[in-house]
């Protein structure tokens, strides 16, 4: 009886061969990274006058200059948790502090924050969040974080006695551009066929379907709450950042005083279209507390200038390292 036939071995099949995409993605993303490294060097090399620092800074007591340090943790901190707080589903509470820190390195190059912004919702992305719903979580965000600072604003007003002329200024010229800009795409999705089968296909389709998902965000009390604490803590780590920076110098003013020049100044520096708010963030804080009632205009520069080392400065580099770190992990 002849014996049956071996089967031959199953040959193992051939690994597919790895698409270039993803490489020429890596390549591409590693020369963004290299000019931006260049244009952040340059850009401080230009703006940054370290003879001029170091100067104002051997005047400062040491003591206070650890504890602005040490508060300037509490704005990153508190930005990680406000995104947190939107984000649906788990998101490493390490991983969005590295974002909010690369956020510093990346708007030194971008103007009004657009790339800080652009660089949340890749990181969201990323994590498998649909594209419409990380730009609402970006969007809701920054929403709640003009809701609590308006709020905290009225509130600082009533608590010092002055009159709401005292608040910082819209900037209208920004509302004006924005709203021609929206204008703009009205006009064009009504009278454009073409535009509004594209903004039916990318924009209104999308936001339809997570429609669910995000109403159940906004309607989160616990998530709500966790937003405002974290904007309450970007907003109180600045105060204290510059409280110990007057200090440092030997002049103070008083805490809602204090608060209320720290929102104008953030106001005004955002709404100007330079990159980190060059120039303007320091001026308007050097203002700020002239009026407040610090009499020496050079210690209000220097309080001024000294606030923006540890809020943005130091954090250019810091940001840097967040944002290599953040590429090796594939998360943006």
């Amino acid at each position: 009886m002849s014996s049956a036939p071996e089967t031959p071995a199953a040959q193992p099949l051939p690994a597919p061969e790895q698409s270039p995409a993803p490489r020429w993605r890596a390549l591409v993303g590693r020369v963004l990274l290299v000019v931006a490294s260049v244009l952040a060097v340059y850009v401080l090399s230009q703006q940054v006058d370290f003879a001029d620092l170091w100067q104002r800074l051997r005047g400062a007591d040491p003591l206070w200059l650890l504890l602005a340090a040490l508060a300037a943790v509490l704005p990153v901190v508190g930005s990680a948790l406000s995104f947190l707080a939107f984000a649906p589903g788990r998101v490493p509470f390490g991983q969005m502090t590295l974002v909010q820190l690369a956020t510093s390195f990346v708007n030194l190059i971008t103007p009004a924050s657009a790339g800080g912004l652009a660089l949340n919702v890749r990181y969201l992305t990323r994590r498998d969040i649909p594209l419409a719903v990380a730009v609402t979580v970006v969007g809701l965000v920054q929403t709640m974080s003009i809701v609590v600072t308006a709020v905290l604003v009225v509130v600082l007003l009533g608590a010092s006695g002055r009159s709401f002329s005292d608040a910082p200024h819209v900037p209208w010229l920004t509302v004006l551009i924005a709203a021609g800009i929206f204008l703009i795409a009205v006009v064009l999705l009504r009278f454009w066929p073409w535009g509004r089968a594209l903004a039916v296909r990318y924009v209104v389709k999308p936001f339809r379907d997570a429609g669910p998902q995000l109403r159940d965000i906004v309607t989160n009390r616990k998530r709500l709450a966790l937003a405002t604490l974290g904007h309450l803590t970007v907003t109180l780590g600045f105060i204290g950042v510059l409280g110990a920076a007057l200090h440092a110098f030997d002049a103070g003013v008083p805490l809602v005083l204090l608060a209320v020049v720290v929102i104008a100044g953030s106001a005004i520096a955002g709404s100007v279209p330079v990159p980190g708010g060059i120039g303007a963030a320091e001026a308007a804080l050097a203002g700020g507390l002239k009026v407040a009632g610090v009499d020496d205009y050079e210690v209000a520069v220097s309080a001024a200038v000294l606030f923006r080392v540890f809020t943005f400065w130091l954090r250019v580099p810091i940001g840097w390292l967040a944002l290599v770190a953040l590429r090796r992990q594939a998360a943006v």
